[in-house]
């Protein structure tokens, strides 16, 4: 089966509205995790089953999770290339999935160097940037994450775990000033319990991503919120970077209702310049996503040490025809990129020749 994504505008919303989560108690089977009544009027109009929907629920390795109504089931990301987790797909009859309009989109720019959009979490409400305060990491990456959050369309909220141990907090927001305007600010620990309510309220009957850098307590959080230890979790090393302990985006239904997505930690934030750009966003988003664990940031992936590609297939995790397929695909962007500087040189020196007196 394939896969068609339907092109449509991200619908934006800032607003942390009510919640009501008895006014769709029984309308979908999925309603727990975000089908709502909108969704199933959406899907109707279309012309579509709603009772064949399913969401995207966790994408790694070339392959996503589809949870449908009554089992999941997976698909190659080659019929569904351009879909991330969050994503609502319905088949249309005629052979394909079709995605719904989304209504709001996580997305940076690429970390591999290529001029293109990195889709990370699609139908979001909440975006939980989290910050922990123990870390000795520059503040920057910080700002450049808020940013993110507030071009998703999805409402940004300040977690700043690890409270009880450290009281940087106060100075900390002070650094931020007006890069927290209309952003809620949370501390939380999940040792003494602070702030632990405040995230349960923010969270239930609505879809939330945790977004911060390795060692945040990301995964911690979730699994406090899941109340199951769901995630695995690592303690910070000692240059005061974070350890890769997710290794890949994952929706998980919360007990009250709701879902929250935890996401590998990030090294790099830079905002897309268009984040309703439709076109051209990677198709290895999985392949991006490992390559963040490799040792160095500038790995090769050709035996260099510490390189997570090659460890994934030396595992068994990874394809070893999938990963030649990602380094063709880098490669051959690297030529369209320096074809296009030596194009633009050229350029430039005709102009030059035209216009000498």
């Amino acid at each position: 089966m394939s896969c068609t994504t339907a092109r449509g505008p991200v619908v934006r919303s800032r607003t942390l509205g009510p919640v009501t989560p008895t006014d769709d108690q029984g309308a979908h089977p999925l309603v727990a995790i975000g089908f709502d009544r909108a969704r199933v009027e959406e899907t109707v109009a279309a012309g579509w089953a709603p009772g064949l929907a399913a969401r995207v629920v966790r994408i790694d390795r070339g392959w996503a999770t589809l949870q449908g109504t009554r089992k999941a089931r997976r698909v190659p990301l080659r019929e569904c290339p351009q879909i991330v987790v969050g994503d609502w797909l319905v088949p249309d009859g005629l052979g394909s999935l079709q995605r719904l309009g989304r209504r709001s989109l996580l997305v940076r720019r690429s970390v591999s160097g290529r001029d293109e959009p990195q889709h990370m979490a699609a139908n979001v409400d909440v975006v939980l940037v989290t910050w922990a305060l123990d870390t000795r990491v520059g503040s920057s990456r910080l700002k450049d994450m808020l940013a993110l959050a507030r071009d998703s369309g999805a409402v940004p909220v300040l977690v700043l775990s690890k409270v009880d141990t450290s009281d940087s907090g106060e100075g900390l927001l002070v650094e931020l000033g007006d890069e927290l305007e209309g952003v809620e600010v949370v501390t939380t620990s999940a040792v003494t319990g602070e702030g632990l309510d405040r995230l349960r309220e923010l969270t239930t009957a609505r879809t939330v991503v945790l977004l911060g850098a390795s060692g945040a307590g990301k995964s911690t959080l979730t699994n406090v919120l899941l109340g199951a230890d769901a995630q695995e979790t690592a303690d910070v090393g000692r240059t005061g970077e974070g350890r890769h302990t997710t290794t890949r985006r994952e929706l998980l239904p919360l007990p009250g209702g709701g879902a929250i997505i935890d996401t590998p930690g990030i090294r790099a934030a830079s905002t897309w310049d268009d984040p309703d750009e439709e076109e051209g966003p990677s198709p290895f988003p999985d392949m991006d996503e490992l390559a963040e664990e490799c040792r160095f940031s500038d790995c090769a992936h050709d035996g260099t040490p510490g390189c997570a590609l090659d460890r994934a297939v030396a595992g068994g995790d990874l394809d070893p025809a999938r990963r030649r397929d990602y380094l063709a695909y880098l490669a051959g962007h690297v030529a369209h990129v320096e074809a296009r500087a030596a194009a633009d040189r050229e350029g430039r020196r005709e102009r030059n020749r035209r216009h000498r007196p």
